[in-house]
């Protein structure tokens, strides 16, 4: 059978011989017609016998002839009907499977020791920590194996200082870190604000030989700045706010003042540390002073940014960081600045010296620092050559209208006259404030008066208060507020503290030691798998032909041929 799917009526129908059909009924006919000839010609023999009871005469002599028939005419009709169903289905088996076999013993084990033999296993070194307090009543010396630290000097920031120096000169201490805890003393004082400072744990005296003031500058517009009756400056307008304000400051310096122009996000001090400390130094102090003191008179909101540089780990660093953010803001406190004043203090780690995290970067000075930083244009001005600030317009010192130009603060020159005799009293005592001359402090400066108000209290054995004097700050706690030293070791030995009985050892050195670990497994795995696919599409066709025909045929006698009669008779006649 042809394939028929596709294909058109017409098409199907010739496909079905139709024709051969039709043809088939037509040579039906023509067959029945020689039928029908040779029947009358085998009757001749009937014809010529004689028949005896006729005289032995034959038919034909008695005039009868065989009969003939013709079709004379012949329809044929058919009728036909044709049914095709196509059946088309398409199948597909997907089939998977797999196996595991694991036949495996393991053995793990474990063991730790204080030997660091451990050849064919793993060995790890880990940084470890301990920690030790002490008070401003303290004394005697701290002992690391053999080596001994003392402590040294005649109150407890020299002490500290003393106690660091000597733990971070130890071959296996790697770094030391202090927090402070302080209990609020909140001196008072019948001096004048303008010479010292008093704050919950210090007293700051400060002295400034020349006037001066702070402008802001917010706005890029027209302003007049008027820094006394002598000194009046218009300055227009500029391209920016920032480039603004460096014409403001171009105009002062032009009328003979010292400017300082601190742009926003620019540090405007930055105080730097020892490799893993967070105690400031000596030579960063007066300069921090002087800032924590300017920013006290301003007034102005600030935040501080700590650092550390790359060599230790990230996160040691993050601490580190954070303590040296922590002392700065304490040592500003302590010199007038009011807490509200700073946004933010957050140390950042090594941010900065490494945003990489690359390997092997050494130390450098330059991002072991705190800044302080500005979210506003800012100018200091400074009468350096004895010009006065009076009269100064546009006058915001009261912290009006911040999104304008003006004056936010103004400050004359001072020293420390009429501060010899005036009080500092906390907690039912009171010293009377001296500027002799002292440990090679000029008499009446404001070292002089700090260092002899330390004097003074830690000389009173009455009190409970310990005093520390470190540049123009005196600096104040309880004699039991204690002070937590962290030391770090990344040595293999065996560390132990020891120490006076003043000196608390909060935590000792976890032993040095190697862990070992060995896993064992025997054993085979095996995996397997296995997939089938089996597609199948598959056609049937179903042919049905139906109908019926007929035949309509006249058919007629018709008297044998002349000529056949004559050649028969004279076969009889002969």
């Amino acid at each position: 059978m042809s394939d028929y799917n596709g294909l058109r009526p017409g098409q199907v129908l010739a496909d079905a011989s139709v024709a051969d059909f039709i043809s088939s009924l037509g040579l039906g006919i023509a067959r029945a017609q020689q039928a029908l000839d040779t029947n009358s010609i085998e009757q001749l023999d009937a014809f010529i016998q004689p028949i005896p009871g006729l005289g032995g005469k034959t038919l034909i002599e008695m005039g009868f002839s065989p009969a003939f028939y013709h079709y004379q005419h012949a329809d044929i009709s058919c009728s036909m009907n044709l049914h095709l169903r196509v059946e088309e289905s398409t199948g597909v088996d997907f089939g998977i499977n797999g196996a595991y076999n694991n036949a495996e013993t393991s053995n793990d084990d474990s063991d730790s020791s204080s030997s660091s033999s451990s050849s064919g296993s793993r060995s790890e070194t880990r940084n470890r920590e301990a920690s030790l307090q002490i008070t401003a009543q303290s004394a005697g010396e701290v002992r690391i194996n053999d080596n001994r630290v003392a402590l040294s000097g005649a109150d407890l920031e020299s002490r500290l200082a003393s106690l660091v120096d000597g733990l971070a000169g130890n071959a296996d201490i790697s770094a030391v870190a202090f927090e402070r805890s302080e209990t609020p003393i909140n001196p008072t004082t019948d001096a004048s604000p303008q010479q010292v400072i008093v704050s919950p744990n210090a007293v700051a005296f400060r002295a400034f030989g020349y006037a001066g003031g702070v402008i802001r500058i917010a706005s890029n517009s027209d302003t007049t700045f008027v820094a006394n009756p002598d000194t009046s400056l218009s300055v227009s307008r500029s391209n920016s706010v920032t480039n603004y304000a460096r014409k403001v400051k171009t105009a002062f310096e032009d009328a003979g003042f010292e400017v300082t122009h601190w742009a926003p996000g620019e540090a405007i001090h930055e105080v730097l540390f020892d490799i893993d400390r967070n105690h400031i130094r000596a030579d960063q102090r007066d300069a921090l002073q002087e800032t924590a003191q300017m920013l006290a008179r301003a007034g102005i909101p600030f935040r501080l940014v700590g650092h550390a540089d790359a060599p230790a780990s990230p996160g040691y660093n993050l601490q580190l960081s954070q303590r040296r953010v922590d002392e700065v803001k304490r040592q500003l406190i302590a010199n007038g600045v009011d807490r509200a004043q700073i946004t933010s203090a957050v140390g950042e780690g090594e941010a900065a010296a490494n945003p990489g995290g690359a390997e092997g970067v050494p130390h450098d000075q330059a991002h072991r620092r705190v800044q302080i930083l500005l979210a506003i244009d800012l100018l200091v001005i400074e009468g350096a050559d004895g010009q006065v600030i009076s009269g100064v317009e546009p006058d915001r010192r009261d912290h009006s209208e911040p999104a304008s130009n003006g004056w936010i603060h103004t400050f004359d020159a001072n020293d420390m006259s009429g501060v010899n005799g005036k009080q500092v009293s906390a907690e039912g005592r009171s010293w009377t404030l001296s500027g002799s001359a002292v440990d090679g402090h000029a008499a009446d400066s404001p070292p002089a008066f700090a260092k002899n108000l330390a004097n003074s209290i830690n000389a009173d054995a009455g009190s409970q208060i310990s005093a520390s004097a470190g540049g123009a700050v005196c600096n104040l706690a309880r004699k039991s507020d204690p002070v937590q030293l962290h030391l770090i070791s990344v040595s293999s030995r065996d560390l132990r503290i020891t120490s006076s009985e003043s000196i608390t050892i909060s935590e000792q050195f976890a032993n040095s030691s190697s862990e070992r670990e060995t896993t064992r497994r025997t054993g085979n795995s095996t995996v397997a798998f296995g997939a089938t696919l089996d597609v199948r599409h598959a056609k049937q066709f179903e042919l049905d032909v139906t109908g019926n025909s007929s035949i309509s045929a006249r058919l007629v006698s018709i008297p044998a041929p002349p000529e056949f009669l004559d050649t028969i008779r004279s076969y009889l006649g002969s």
